[in-house]
C-alpha cells in the first residue's frame, strides 16, 4: 500500500467528503473506488485484479466461511427465497 499526500481543490474536498458521508465510507475508501473506477473505464482494471489476486491467500475464504454461524435465523433482508 502506498500513501499519497493529494492536494484537491477546496470545493472538490468537500463534495468529496459528502459523497464518502452519503455513501457510507470513509474519504480514503471513496477516493480509492473513484480511481479504480477510473483505472477500470480506461482498461486498467484487468491489472488491478490480477495484482490482488497475486496478494490473495488460498483457504482464506474457507477459513472465515467456517467462522459463520448456522444456529441463527437471517437478518431481515438477508433470507434466500
Amino acid at each position: 500500500m502506498t500513501n499519497v499526500n493529494l492536494r484537491l481543490p477546496d470545493s472538490t474536498h468537500e463534495a468529496a467528503v459528502q459523497r464518502a458521508k452519503q455513501e457510507g465510507e470513509s474519504l480514503n475508501a471513496f477516493i480509492v473506488r473513484a480511481v479504480t473506477a477510473q483505472l477500470a473505464a480506461s482498461g486498467e482494471a484487468d491489472r488491478y485484479f490480477e495484482l490482488r489476486a497475486a496478494r490473495a491467500k488460498p483457504g482464506a475464504l474457507m477459513d472465515v466461511l467456517g467462522k459463520v454461524r448456522d444456529d441463527l435465523p437471517p437478518r431481515a433482508g438477508d433470507e434466500v427465497n
